[in-house]
């Protein structure tokens, strides 16, 4: 399975209300990896207009009404047909200077623009997960000698040690185990030392 089909199966099980992924597909010559490469750009940006939308005022209604239009154009843009709707319908009330039109719709368009970044981010992980995991080597298990490394580590509170441990751990897919290296890496954010120990101990 190369890229394309990675980015094409995880569309297909993906159900974003109001986003239609085929037509998203479609607008970049059914190019899903460029597709991709727009819905993370518009993750990753959308937030700092969506900032500017909740500073409405009576004042900026107008300000309001142009930053409004390119929202609009980029979930337009993406396929997010639902919001690009929402953000049309408070465009035109800007323009007409209905501010309590606006008003009334703009907390409830950025509250779900922001649910639909929080789901696109999912997408987007999921995609990068599966890239990430098909690019591993296979092994039958986690390396004992790598995980008593990690198991010292963490009782001589040695963050670059278990940080460099995990790496190695990381760089390869297990037949068995690999729930074990997956929370390995949540304990190793969370400060979780002692749960490390304790678990790592019982196990070597």
């Amino acid at each position: 399975m190369d890229e394309n089909e990675k980015i094409l199966a995880v569309f297909e099980k993906t159900n974003i209300e109001g986003v239609d992924f085929s037509d998203g597909i479609a607008r970049f010559g059914g190019n899903p990896k460029l597709y991709i490469r727009i819905i993370t750009t518009f993750v990753d940006n959308i937030g700092k207009h969506l900032d500017v939308l909740a500073g409405l005022t009576l004042e900026g209604l107008e300000e309001y009404g142009i930053v409004v239009h390119g929202v609009k154009g980029s979930c337009y843009g993406i396929s997010a047909n639902k919001e690009g709707g929402m953000a049309k319908d408070l465009e035109i009330a800007a323009k007409q200077g209905d501010f309590d039109r606006v008003t009334a719709g703009n907390v409830i368009f950025i509250n779900a623009v922001n649910e639909l970044v929080v789901k696109l981010q999912a997408m987007l992980a999921d995609i990068e997960r599966r890239e990430s995991e098909a690019g591993r080597e296979k092994r039958p298990m986690p390396d004992k000698v790598l995980l008593a490394v990690m198991l010292q580590a963490s009782r001589d509170f040695n963050v670059n040690g278990m940080q460099e441990a995990l790496k190695g751990l990381e760089q390869y897919e297990y037949d068995s185990g690999g729930d074990l290296i997956k929370w390995l890496g949540e304990q190793v954010t969370a400060f979780g030392y002692d749960k490390i120990e304790e678990r790592l101990a019982s196990i070597l």
